[in-house]
């Protein structure tokens, strides 16, 4: 499975809609989600998972700690 976009709004730190278009970073083998500490990094990986298994990243969140 490739992620190609992701769209997200009132979803934990993402009060407005923000895109992601993976495809930008085809030609990189790698790339980095990077950013100051509550900007968002984890809520990305967070909305991931939540998207394709209905369930948070982490053992200790669980769908009412998700802020919107």
């Amino acid at each position: 499975m490739k992620l190609l976009y992701l769209e997200l709004q009132a979803f934990g730190s993402f009060k407005d809609k923000e895109t992601i278009d993976f495809t930008l970073f085809d030609s990189s083998k790698i790339f980095l989600i990077s950013g100051k500490t509550g900007s968002g990094k984890t809520t990305i990986f967070d909305s991931i998972s939540y998207a394709l298994f209905g369930k948070l990243t982490g053992q200790f969140k669980t769908d009412d700690t998700i802020r919107s």
